[in-house]
């Protein structure tokens, strides 16, 4: 069966054809930790001023701005702790077919472009913002007066020939049908600000972020540079006929506040506001499934699309064909490695001799059965440190017992060695607040844990935790732990599946708790997490380790969240795991020193306590790599051989890691039948896809795993070094296959960057022990009651 793809070639590279004039960029290296942000600045810039696209090139490692013929850029723009001046260099024509960095970069610039400029005038689609899909206007109702709208994402790329086509996915998003009201007060604004709202200019719609209720109505709201009012204006600037909720808006209606791309704030009618619905919210949740896409709905979609809209695109004197034939290539896979476990046991999907066989559609379920079979189990099976379970006064004097037991009982399936842990209760019978519930848990640690150990904490969603903002109480939960004067290393657990699955009866005449029936799947999957999850992993217990090897002999994952880098370092064989996180004042990147150094720590303590001589090295980068970064990488291996750490001969290969794209490339498992459609399905786990010398696509997830959807391929980057981007993207997926978080289940990351985004989740979560401090200092005020 051919692997088919979402990506529809250029019939035609070879006769559209454009000019641009090359300037170089002088200034930019003045300010070196600000050159890859002050780049990104200057295209958006004057993509934005010039109306014209706009990109940056590097040949022979100088900046140069390439922009079209008929555009001037200014002599010099400021930026950041610099100024930067554009020379002009010459002009040159753009030839569609050749292939080279330089060249795809300018190509793909002017493509996307076009498309953007000729999608944005269609008045059937609308788009959120500028470079994000386009939704078509004919939505579907769902219940809840919400409306489900069919987007598509465009992106020009290399197809697996070298020629030049257009990546195409599907997507959705769920919005309100109900506009706000003409009339709103500002306390009734309160539950809008911050939040999304298609805005209906006319005919043309697009997205803001309301922060604020105007002091005008709609009749008295000035707009900058004019003398009329909003409502007029908009009147005024719409298209002919406006549309009826246009005429109807009172000239006494609400006006919101936002800001543009450019941080300018802008005004709007709120009347003409639909609020989009968050993955997160309630009255969406229920509907996700309705934007699930089964491969071969995807793909039917995706087609239509591509003929309705992007057959011929207005190019110059030549429009641009694009076939609506998806592209296809045979396909590639990779075998699941040998797992290893307790008492050597190994699982093997390989017919290895003397292992326990299984096939892709029984790995889930065998790998979690090896864990409970006393035969293997955890490959790391000494007895486990001391544990603590702290528990809420409300939870523990009544469900938390036979919590308690049942989750002693999960882990005797599991591991060997018997749990016992201490428990520890805290009243949090005060106000559900962070500062409060926060304090009631580190006065009762401090009281009840005289020694150091491990531990699970059960805590309340506070009531002063936002939307779909991250739990600072779990992070100083945890953090605060772990300080020197108390040395727990915790993890935590809600009390709301506690809640859910646990009911009160009478046996015997006495008061007692059992699981609700219609509870009990969802509590045993729980229990089951909790045990591997927050017990045995935070306990440095693995639960089965790779029996293949890898080919590189040390993994360093690498990632930053706000100004905190997390690194974790994994053996040949999925083992020896060891972590770093550092916080650093940039946000998102290293300079070049920090990564010398990082790199340096890490390696010199792996040197010190491997038996052989570490040779190849690889980074997976999370993310982009920046160039300081790649500087301070370099720097650190020339000093790690002059220290004789490394031998001379030792490499590192960089690699890229993109869990998320603007347009996400989609692999599928196509079988052509005579006289009927194809038939469509995900690919196996393991199929792979090297789109060019530097591009790779890896599905991690696949059919076996009976996903409802459509696979998300793994989108990996080469950027240097000797180990070839097929090998790293084999050790990436053996690493794939070690899902421990969820042994029975399937696991898109790497366990390098998945370990790292569960520790980065507690470290790089901020929290305010400001507050702490002054709620505990209150509490002392206060009077004592009688």
């Amino acid at each position: 069966m051919p692997l088919g793809m979402n990506i529809f070639p250029i019939v035609n590279a070879n006769e559209i054809t454009s000019e641009y004039k090359m300037y170089r960029i002088k200034g930019l290296n003045n300010a070196p930790d600000e050159f890859y942000s002050n780049c990104q600045y200057i295209i958006k810039k004057l993509s934005f001023d010039l109306r014209s696209p706009v990109t940056i090139i590097h040949p022979n490692g100088i900046a140069h701005l390439i922009v079209q013929t008929d555009c001037q850029p200014p002599a010099s723009l400021s930026l950041v702790r610099t100024i930067a001046k554009f020379e002009e260099v010459q002009s040159l024509a753009l030839d569609y077919t050749f292939r080279s960095p330089e060249n795809d970069t300018i190509a793909q610039r002017f493509l996307d472009f076009a498309i953007q400029g000729k999608l944005y005038k269609r008045t059937d689609l609308w788009q959120p913002q500028a470079g994000k899909p386009f939704f078509e206007k004919e939505g579907t109702q769902l219940g809840g007066n919400l409306v489900l709208y069919r987007g598509f994402a465009i992106r020009s790329v290399i197809t697996p020939s070298g020629s030049l086509g257009f990546c195409v996915d599907l997507t959705s998003k769920i919005v309100s049908d109900n506009p706000l009201p003409h009339y709103i007060t500002q306390d009734k604004f309160e539950a809008y600000r911050n939040r999304t709202f298609v805005y209906r200019y006319g005919h043309q719609w697009y997205e803001v972020k309301l922060t604020a209720l105007s002091d005008f109505h709609a009749s008295e709201q000035p707009i900058d540079g004019t003398d009329k009012p909003l409502l007029e204006w908009v009147t005024d600037h719409s298209q002919k006929p406006i549309p009826q909720e246009l005429a109807d808006i009172p000239h006494d209606a609400a006006v919101g506040i936002y800001l543009n791309n450019q941080n300018q704030t802008r005004s709007v009618l709120t009347s003409l506001c639909y609020q989009v619905q968050r993955a997160s919210d309630a009255a969406a949740r229920k509907y996700h499934r309705k934007s699930i896409h089964k491969p071969y709905t995807r793909r039917q979609e995706t087609i239509k699309f591509v003929k309705k809209h992007l057959q011929f695109i207005p190019f110059g004197k030549t429009p641009i064909q694009v076939s609506s034939k998806p592209f296809e290539t045979e396909p590639k896979m990779f075998i699941v490695p040998d797992l290893l476990f307790g008492n050597n046991k190994v699982l093997s999907v390989r017919g290895t001799k003397g292992a326990v066989h299984t096939s892709l559609d029984a790995l889930g379920r065998d790998r979690l059965s090896q864990l409970r079979d006393p035969q293997s189990g955890f490959y790391t099976q000494n007895a486990l440190d001391r544990h603590y379970i702290v528990l809420p006064r409300s939870v523990a004097e009544s469900s938390g017992q036979k919590f308690v037991a049942d989750l002693t009982k999960e882990m005797s399936k599991l591991y060997p060695h018997p749990y016992q842990p201490n428990l520890v209760v805290y009243n949090d019978q005060v106000a559900k607040t962070y500062p409060k519930q926060g304090n009631a848990i580190l006065e009762a640690v401090k009281k009840q844990c005289q020694q150091p150990g491990y531990a699970v904490v059960m805590i309340h969603r506070t009531k002063d935790q936002k939307n779909r903002q991250e739990d600072q109480l779990a992070a100083m939960v945890m953090r605060e732990l772990r300080k020197d004067s108390i040395d727990i290393k915790a993890t935590v657990i809600h009390t709301s599946v506690v809640r859910e699955c646990y009911q009160e009866i009478r046996r015997s005449g006495n008061p007692a708790y059992e699981i609700r029936q219609d509870k009990k799947g969802k509590l045993s999957g729980y229990l089951r997490l909790v045990a591997i999850n927050k017990i045995l992993l935070n306990n440095e217990r693995l639960p089965f380790i790779l029996s293949s090897r890898l080919h590189a002999d040390l993994t360093i994952g690498m990632d930053i969240k706000g100004n905190t880098v997390g690194f974790v370092v994994i053996g040949a064989n999925g083992n020896e795991i060891n972590t770093l996180f550092k916080t650093s004042r940039q946000k998102e990147k290293l300079n070049r020193e920090q990564m010398k150094a990082y790199l340096v720590e890490i390696i010199r303590q792996e040197a010190s306590i491997k038996h052989h001589p570490i040779r190849h090295i690889v980074l997976q980068r999370d993310g982009r790599l920046f160039d300081l970064e790649h500087e301070g990488i370099r720097e650190a291996m020339l000093y790690l051989k002059e220290d004789e750490i490394l031998p001379d001969e030792a490499t590192i290969t960089i690699i890229e890691i993109s869990k998320s794209a603007p347009v996400r490339l989609r692999l599928f498992d196509i079988r052509h039948r005579d006289g009927r459609g194809p038939d469509v399905k995900n690919p196996q786990i393991g199929t792979y896809l090297l789109l060019t010398e530097k591009d790779a696509y890896l599905c991690s997830t696949g059919r076996a795993f009976r996903m409802q959807g459509t696979v998300r391929p793994l989108h990996v980057r080469h950027i240097e070094g000797p180990l070839s981007l097929e090998n790293c993207l084999e050790d990436i997926f053996y690493l794939t296959c070690l899902p421990w978080t969820k042994p029975d289940g399937v696991m898109r990351n790497p366990i390098t960057i998945k370990l790292i985004d569960r520790f980065l989740a507690e470290e790089a979560t901020d929290y305010d022990d400001d507050a702490l401090d002054i709620d505990a200092i209150l509490d002392e005020l206060e009077p004592e009651e009688d």
